[in-house]
């Protein structure tokens, strides 16, 4: 196996474990209404979420002392037992016990795949920063494929109708899910094992090759002042600089800030939108024929449109060519472009629908159903490619592996922010829909 198919698999691999569990979780809709309440996957979401931008923030300091390997051995174990212990903890009787307590679990996961990632993504680009991209796609990979295997299930096997049959159903579907799922990370496990045994090396290699860069720059430096000739005459030999001060530069945060920055934003508009405003945009076809703005199919449809482009714009950056064409600038110009979809998904969704007597009456003010899946299309792949280029050309103006790991995990608060502030902008907008 040539060693870069072999790196991609590698990746590939971790990037399907790295939020596995967090998919599961979120794909279980009917479950978590069921045994607890409608809202609460929107309430555990929005913790994970919390958990995750927590890790970004501890993810820096505690690079500085321990390996990726620490973070890739909390990481696994957690998510496992995680997974392992949801199921049974919907047997506690008290409601409020029941709630708090599914929440550590979850907590814990959100924490740990926040420290993972974004050390997952410095070792990759540390081999190649096309495996970043490689890493993003797993991810996909495995939204995708969970949520499929969901829908499948939901559309086929569950009956409703027969409230015992119906809780059973769901019971078993979720342990099934996750008894699947924890074999999987362990898969993913054993291959962090051994990429980690085969190509990370000692704990200490990124400092050794800092002190190399060093001192091949002074050596350097030292060869040609003895071609100097004020050197040779023994005058007031210049003295040799050290390596850090004779290439001042700016600090790694405000390097990539504009990139963070743009990209930040970008999630911000996202999460506000998505999925509160982007969902509620009617069926302009249905509404009229049929009287049914929010049909089934369409919601369907628009879903699944949503996430093949969305795996579009991952798989993209794993080109050498866009990757070279595509430069910071355009990442940040789709970036700040992407705000324009605070204003469109709203004209599209707002007013609500309003029915009287199973009888459309009322539509948003941009009524076109052509117009709404181009939308869709734009802002699914605009997220996922800019986030996936976003962590390929953080690394351009990074000159250091040591660098380049403390800008992934800066990178990683900045999208983190960006997140949750979307998120909590959608949470404060549900009362509109209400």
């Amino acid at each position: 196996m040539k060693q870069s198919t072999e790196h991609n698999l590698i990746f590939l691999t971790l990037g399907f474990g790295s939020y596995l569990t967090f998919y599961c979780l979120i794909a279980q809709t009917n479950y978590w209404r069921r045994f607890y309440s409608d809202t609460i996957l929107t309430v555990y979401s929005m913790a994970y979420t919390f958990a995750e931008l927590f890790g970004s923030l501890i993810a820096l300091p505690l690079s500085k002392k321990v390996s990726p390997n620490f973070f890739a051995h909390i990481h696994f174990p957690v998510q496992i037992i995680g997974l392992a212990i949801i199921v049974p903890l919907k047997n506690i009787q008290n409601q409020m016990l029941k709630t708090v307590l599914t929440a550590i679990p979850l907590l814990a996961c959100g924490l740990t795949a926040s420290l993972f990632y974004p050390a997952c993504i410095a070792c990759a680009a540390q081999i190649n920063p096309i495996l970043s991209a490689t890493l993003q796609v797993g991810c996909g990979v495995s939204e995708i494929i969970i949520q499929l295997v969901e829908d499948a299930i939901t559309i086929f096997f569950s009956d409703s109708s027969n409230g015992e049959k119906y809780e059973k159903s769901l019971v078993l579907n979720a342990v099934a899910f996750y008894v699947t799922s924890g074999f999987i990370l362990v898969g993913c496990w054993a291959t962090w094992i051994y990429f980690s045994k085969k190509y990370l090396g000692k704990p200490n290699t990124q400092k050794q090759l800092e002190a190399q860069k060093q001192d091949l720059v002074i050596s350097n430096n030292v060869a040609n002042n003895e071609n100097n000739p004020d050197f040779l005459g023994g005058d007031n030999p210049p003295q040799v600089q050290p390596a850090a001060q004779q290439n001042a530069r700016p600090s790694v945060t405000r390097r990539i800030a504009p990139l963070s920055i743009a990209l930040m934003v970008g999630f911000v508009v996202h999460y506000a939108m998505f999925p509160l405003f982007a969902l509620n945009v009617p069926c302009v076809y249905t509404a009229k024929k049929f009287n049914r703005p929010f049909d089934d199919w369409w919601s369907l449809i628009y879903l699944t449109i949503y996430m093949f482009v969305d795996f579009i714009g991952r798989m993209l950056p794993m080109s050498k060519k866009v990757v070279k064409k595509v430069s910071v600038k355009v990442v940040i110009a789709i970036c700040f472009f992407r705000v324009s979809f605070g204003v469109i998904f709203p004209l599209m969704s707002l007013p609500k629908v309003v029915m009287e007597n199973g009888i459309v009456t009322k539509m948003p003010f941009i009524t076109s159903d052509v117009l709404s899946v181009i939308c869709i299309i734009l802002f699914a792949f605009c997220n996922s490619f800019t986030a996936t280029m976003g962590y390929i050309k953080y690394q351009d103006d990074l000159d250091t592996p040591a660098e380049i790991e403390r800008g992934s995990f800066i990178l990683g608060v900045f999208l983190q922010i960006g997140q949750i502030s979307g998120n909590l902008i959608g949470v404060g907008m549900i009362p509109i829909f209400k």
